[in-house]
């Protein structure tokens, strides 16, 4: 399991709503990754301060005046819609913004936009993982046992067979196996 895989099911891993194989692949990969026992920890801790915050209470009189200020949001919704009425900042379109005002919230959302999207992606290239190239070489062949320098020491220097045992090993396998007419 990778670490977005993790994240995307965290919310019913804290729920207890996966199937006991995916359960034990997060927990796995909790153990595994620093990064997302973190989140795993501070998601857990946030609930259980959420969960353990007292219950509001609302005053006594809070139905009542919450009713009134419903009223008096619909009277004023129902004077702007008759556009020969003019309430409070409203333009005489029945408009609060002028088109200006519009003009720069939006260039202010683009602008936002642009640089969240910025930090979101120099954030993604700084976990790209960079590994250094591998270069393969050939094993280094196993020495003979019949060339250790133990046994070249305990032959005699007028033995002939030492000298065609070291060119033996010496010798590339493939070539040997070539001219054995494989």
């Amino acid at each position: 399991m990778n670490c977005r895989e993790f994240r995307r099911k965290h919310d019913a891993y804290v729920d207890d709503t996966l199937s006991g194989v995916d359960i034990e692949a997060m927990g796995r990969h909790l153990r595994l990754c620093a990064r997302c026992a973190a989140h795993d920890t501070r998601i857990r801790r946030s609930l259980l301060l959420a969960h353990n915050l007292p219950a509001i209470q609302p005053s006594a009189a809070f139905a009542e005046r919450l009713q009134m200020r419903l009223a008096h949001e619909r009277a004023l919704k129902a004077s702007r819609s008759d556009p020969g009425v003019m309430v409070g900042m409203t333009t005489r379109h029945g408009s609060p913004f002028s088109s200006g005002t519009f003009v720069a919230l939006a260039a202010g959302i683009a602008m936002a936009a642009g640089v969240t999207a910025t930090v979101m992606l120099s954030a993604e290239r700084e976990r790209t993982i960079r590994l250094a190239p591998v270069v393969a070489t050939l094993p280094e062949p196993e020495p003979s046992p019949l060339a250790t320098p133990a046994m070249v020491a305990s032959m005699p220097a007028g033995m002939p067979i030492w000298p065609a045992v070291l060119v033996a090993q010496q010798t590339p396998w493939h070539l040997a196996s070539d001219v054995a007419g494989r």
